[in-house]
């Protein structure tokens, strides 16, 4: 049962992102800044060379900083649908139908986790800057994954209408990529911008690219995100009960 009502949420779902263009050209981002990543960091790295300073020790860096790309634009789309939803009450509608207000989260929260990572995967090797075996990078993509459905139930809590949701976007966006920072930070003090579940992720493929254990930081960074997932969820919750 509970497999056919997602399919009709998938359905409902399809029709919305037909009947905003925009939203659905959006999830196309992740590959088109892959391929600005593959078209200008090449020649970039050519002319910085030039003048003596060599990029290449920076492409981890930078990949690190796309790992987050795709859950925040996912993230991002999902919140904005969740505006929607939440402004056209059909969150308080869903009380009077079999379709739990928990179970409607939890097909809201598996989308975007799915088609974060799924989008990273396919989008990472087209960058072509840094390679990593899939073995790591599924892994490390999936930690990076679960911050997009606590990006798309914050967007969700945090803007009162889709206008101010832009506005909220571009602040979660620069939190989403403040742990990149930590970079030119030595341990053990970089471990305190481990505060933002985007941090662990990052570090995680920081360790893989000098071939490092990865293991604790995918451990720390599934607990801090599950954490924040927990709690947006509660408060998200608690905003949808206020308007019922």
């Amino acid at each position: 049962m509970l497999a056919w009502h997602w399919r009709a949420l998938a359905a409902a779902d399809s029709r919305i992102l037909w009947r905003d263009p925009l939203l659905g050209w959006v999830l196309l981002l992740p590959l088109s800044v892959a391929l600005m990543l593959r078209l200008l960091i090449p020649p970039i790295t050519d002319a910085l060379a030039e003048n003596g300073f060599r990029l290449e020790p920076f492409y981890p860096l930078i990949m690190s900083g796309y790992l987050m790309t795709a859950p925040g634009i996912v993230g991002m789309v999902v919140g904005f649908m969740l505006l929607d939803e939440r402004d056209a009450r059909t969150l308080s509608a869903l009380r009077v139908t079999p379709l739990s207000i928990r179970q409607y989260l939890g097909y809201r929260l598996t989308g975007p986790l799915i088609v974060g990572t799924l989008t990273t995967l396919l989008a990472y090797p087209l960058a072509g800057l840094t390679s990593m075996p899939l073995s790591i990078l599924v892994p490390i993509a999936v930690v990076a994954g679960l911050s997009a459905p606590t990006l798309s139930l914050v967007l969700a809590i945090a803007a009162p209408n889709k206008v101010a949701g832009f506005a909220v976007v571009k602040v979660l966006n620069l939190v989403n990529l403040l742990p990149l920072v930590a970079y030119f930070v030595s341990m053990p003090a970089q471990l305190l911008a481990g505060i933002l579940p985007a941090f662990w992720p990052m570090r995680a493929f920081w360790a893989a690219a000098v071939q490092q254990p990865i293991a604790p930081f995918l451990i720390a960074g599934t607990a801090s995100a599950l954490a924040a997932l927990l709690l947006t969820v509660r408060l998200f919750e608690k905003r949808v009960g206020t308007r019922a």
